[in-house]
């Protein structure tokens, strides 16, 4: 097997995820202020709503670079407040060490919630 970095290809698409570096820095202030007002709480959140908000800047592209569809993340507060309750409890009780099982679960979760969306030309 070569070394060669292989872009992942779906279908013939391809993802660019289009989020800007003074989006990120906006949805970075509004978390970091809510964790302070929850007192760390809405950390248990936060991976949720950060993966959604970078899922829903993606955009498809056909191998002619033309934008044909936009990566919609369907997942809301009450999908994810069952995982959210039960990885709290697990991680308080680990001392935080299920948290980091907790992240991987949650990309898993937002993906499966996911779907391309032709855009309306």
């Amino acid at each position: 097997m070569n070394n060669e970095i292989v872009m992942a290809k779906f279908n013939g698409l391809q993802l660019k995820c289009e989020l800007g570096t003074l989006e990120v820095i906006g949805h970075a202030i509004i978390w970091i202020i809510l964790a302070f007002i929850t007192l760390g709480l809405a950390m248990f959140v936060f991976p949720y709503y950060m993966q959604r908000y970078i899922l829903n800047k993606t955009v498809a592209y056909d191998a002619n670079g033309k934008k044909i569809g936009q990566v919609v993340c369907e997942i809301n507060l009450a999908s994810m407040i069952g995982y959210i309750v039960l990885w709290a409890i697990l991680s308080f009780i680990t001392f935080g060490i299920l948290y980091i099982v907790f992240l991987y679960k949650i990309h898993a979760h937002c993906y499966s919630k996911s779907k391309i969306v032709p855009v309306s030309i």
